[in-house]
């Protein structure tokens, strides 16, 4: 266990969630002009639609190459870091707790809310990618989505499209469910590490 917290650089992973949040709760309704491919001339890209990348890639980067150790150890630790991932989405969403319930005033409930959802749906692709791609190739799948929805995913008067779940709505609830799902995708393609056969 000892070894596990120290290979997993919680330290790190903390002062990066932490200035994320700080960032999102001070820039979280700033945008970005992008043009567009997607049907609109050009829309003013959320900075929530990227902020979340960086918990979810630092994450992944914690979670670094598995050593010689942990494939021979006789305790497995797929499920901790499963368990890490899922930490990190819950204290993303109790910080989004106290701005969606109006004591922190200043903040947006769009971007807290958003930033919650698309933080899921991020780490859920990035451990989709560990699993499938290995540990190095994992950020690709979610900087990829955010890149393509910031460039195709809005439509005319700049609505974004069903399939652009991280520039959607809050109250979107295919975009929410969407992200759930995958995140548990990930989450189950992280733990099954430590089921039998899979040493």
């Amino acid at each position: 266990m000892t070894w596990w917290i120290h290979t997993r650089r919680p330290t790190l992973l903390t002062m990066v969630t932490v200035g994320f949040w700080a960032a999102t709760l001070t820039l979280g309704n700033s945008h970005l002009p992008l043009p567009q491919l997607g049907g609109a001339t050009s829309a003013d890209v959320p900075f929530i639609l990227f902020a979340p990348l960086a918990p979810a890639i630092a994450l992944n980067t914690c979670y670094g190459t598995p050593t010689p150790i942990e494939r021979t150890a006789l305790r497995r630790v797929a499920a901790l870091d499963s368990l890490l991932a899922v930490a990190v989405v819950a204290a993303t969403a109790a910080v989004a707790v106290p701005v969606m319930a109006g004591w922190i005033s200043g903040a947006s409930e769009f971007a807290v809310e958003s930033t919650v959802r698309n933080l899921a749906l991020y780490t859920g692709l990035a451990l989709i990618g560990r699993a499938t791609l290995g540990n190095h190739a994992s950020t690709v799948i979610p900087t990829l989505i955010a890149l393509i929805v910031s460039v195709f995913g809005y439509g005319p008067e700049q609505t974004a499209h069903w399939w652009a779940w991280p520039a959607a709505q809050p109250s979107d609830a295919l975009s929410w469910a969407g992200s759930a799902a995958l995140l548990l995708i990930g989450l189950y393609g992280t733990a099954r590490g430590d089921f039998p056969g899979r040493r």
